[in-house]
């Protein structure tokens, strides 16, 4: 019997990361500890090639816009570099999980030069910040609470939230660049001047200079159009939907078969935009966090030859699991 939790060797941080399951009511599953060990087991080459598929895909999408003339391939090759920056959002959080290379100097490299740096965001604090939503899953100490609390919504409120995410105000507001307050707006240079550090502080006169560079270049417009542009807009409206999809109107927040929600969907083009790199088994993830995503339909699989399983949160299609977050509104 092998009951809910991750390998212990994970933990770095034994105040912050250390497993709390027995904490949690925990659901034993009935998995071979043989077939489990497998399934934790870390393969370099599939982890590499996820995230080298990833950029050959925004590479290839970059490329088509520059080359044609169609304002419409321009538009399709934004939406695809956003859903591929949620990409490698999924594959930092393997390495924040240490599932991405067995060297966790490796593994730190990579992810955070490779999937979080070309994102805007950081490897170490996003580790932070995510280990925690995991030990304080669904209480008021989790950091990922605003994505699910109060849910479900009406379509209205709903659509509210993605405009807000379609104009780029919420990604401004995320990364500390907009103030909202009492519905006033004001933007705010203050983030650039947090904790500024040398290393930090070398990494972003990096980082202006590669950009001078690109308009230099020319390729300023596209840099904006085709990187910026579905970073603030195409990734928000990504990572909205599928955070409010794995938490949101669940049906026991104590339950760990029942508190985060896996979506199996053959909808092609919404696996595409919504589950890269099998982000969707997310049920499976909370369960057991030491499995690295390649291996997650594998796992679900292995979960689903227990009977106990059947109790688990999962839908077969997203226009189900959005009928669960969405609520008719009142006549």
């Amino acid at each position: 019997m092998i009951s809910k939790g991750a390998d212990p060797e994970l933990w770095t941080d034994e105040e912050e990361q250390r497993d709390e399951s027995s904490e949690r009511e925990s659901h034993a599953m009935r998995i071979k500890p043989g077939a489990l060990k497998e399934l934790y087991a870390l393969d370099a080459v599939r982890a590499l090639a996820s995230v080298a598929a990833t950029w050959t895909l925004i590479a290839a999408s970059i490329a088509a816009a520059l080359w044609s003339h169609s304002f419409i391939v321009w538009i399709a090759a934004a939406i695809v570099v956003g859903r591929s920056q949620h990409a490698l959002a999924v594959l930092m959080h393997d390495a924040a999980h240490f599932r991405m290379l067995e060297n966790r100097a490796l593994n730190d490299f990579v992810g955070q030069w490779l999937c979080a740096f070309p994102i805007a965001s950081n490897l170490y604090a996003y580790r932070k910040v995510h280990l925690r939503h995991h030990r304080y899953l669904l209480t008021d100490r989790d950091p990922d609470l605003s994505l699910s609390r109060g849910y479900p919504v009406t379509w209205e409120s709903f659509r509210r939230k993605l405009i807000r995410d379609a104009t780029g105000e919420s990604s401004l507001v995320m990364r500390g660049y907009l103030d909202v307050q009492d519905g006033r707006k004001r933007l705010t240079l203050r983030n650039l001047y947090r904790r500024v550090t040398i290393d930090v502080l070398a990494r972003r006169i990096a980082v202006a200079a590669f950009v001078a560079a690109l308009f230099y270049l020319g390729y300023g417009f596209a840099f904006i159009a085709l990187w910026i542009v579905p970073l603030l807009v195409v990734y928000q409206v990504i990572l909205r939907i599928r955070g409010v999809l794995e938490h949101a109107a669940v049906p026991d927040a104590h339950d760990g078969l029942r508190n985060a929600r896996t979506i199996v969907s053959r909808n092609p083009v919404l696996r595409f935009m919504l589950n890269p790199h099998h982000v969707s088994y997310h049920l499976e993830h909370h369960l057991y966090p030491a499995v690295p995503h390649y291996n997650l339909p594998r796992l679900h699989d292995a979960l689903k030859s227990d009977p106990l399983f059947e109790r688990a949160l999962v839908e077969h299609s997203y226009s189900e699991a959005m009928r669960d977050v969405i609520k008719p509104a009142r006549v």
